[in-house]
């Protein structure tokens, strides 16, 4: 099984504006697992990464997309946590994919469950996305959330879902070397990655996350990543508490958009995080 690490734009963004965070991420082909599925090798892989739980989890999941979004995202996720458990010097050395098992908690967020393991041993936090041909996944040690979507067409039929006037604004004006579908790609998986990654009391929609502002703008965006910055607009806020903003790496690789969120380890200055 060929994982690969995050495009090498993104990784570039996760360093230059979450450097405090201890992180680790994975990608997969789809395509490649598919192929891998077709010609008989799914019980070998199920024994390689899933726990005997999972393995049965699987089995019940008949559509043949879910099957293999789930199996992908699930294989990425522990590629990812096994390399952050094995930066800490106390973890067995022995430990393999199937001694961890992923699940799912009632907010539909996934975490990883090591019971088995050692009660000192740091566990990290966990998201997962996939989209068309790529399944990713990132562990952090702060609570984290990624999502990749495909640049389509479909989303400016939507674009009034998720995208205000203001918000197209800024995107034409900053991202001016960018093509339409590209920016609003790019804003989907942004607010995607708060969405999963933010520790709110209210899943906000995405019309309660507002785009104010993007750094890093490159002189070549085609592969090359910038910081978007996004207001949480939550109506039932009290009054008196102080106006939460997320900081979001964003990159284009492949036709895809991908959004990375990391509550950093140090509070950035002037800016406050849920």
């Amino acid at each position: 099984m060929h994982l690969s690490p995050l495009p090498e734009s993104l990784v570039i963004g996760i360093n230059k504006s979450f450097a405090g965070t201890r992180l680790h991420g994975a990608m997969l082909d789809l395509d490649h697992l598919r192929t891998l599925i077709h010609i008989g090798q799914e019980k070998a892989l199920g024994q390689e990464w899933l726990h005997r739980e999972e393995q049965e989890r699987l089995q019940t999941l008949h559509y043949e997309k879910r099957h293999l979004e789930w199996l992908g995202g699930r294989i990425c996720a522990k590629q990812a946590a096994l390399h952050y458990l094995h930066d800490n010097p106390s973890a067995p050395t022995a430990l393999r994919a199937p001694q961890l098992q992923i699940k799912t908690a009632a907010s539909g967020r996934p975490f990883l469950d090591i019971s088995a393991l050692p009660a000192d041993l740091s566990i990290p936090h966990i998201s997962i996305s996939h989209s068309r041909r790529y399944a990713v996944a990132v562990a952090a040690s702060t609570p984290c959330g990624i999502d990749i979507q495909v640049t389509s067409d479909a989303l400016g039929r939507v674009q009034d879902r998720f995208c205000s006037q203001e918000e197209e604004g800024i995107l034409g004006c900053d991202l001016k070397k960018m093509q339409l579908p590209d920016h609003l790609t790019l804003l989907w998986a942004a607010k995607e990655a708060v969405k999963k990654g933010a520790e709110l009391t209210r899943m906000p929609g995405f019309l309660d996350l507002a785009l104010t502002q993007i750094k890093d703008i490159p002189e070549t965006e085609g592969r090359a990543y910038c910081l978007f910055t996004l207001d949480y607009q939550d109506s039932h806020r009290e009054s008196g508490n102080p106006q939460l903003q997320f900081q979001v790496t964003v990159c284009l690789y492949q036709g895809y958009g991908i959004g990375l969120y990391v509550l950093p380890a140090l509070p950035c200055p002037g800016v406050n995080h849920a």
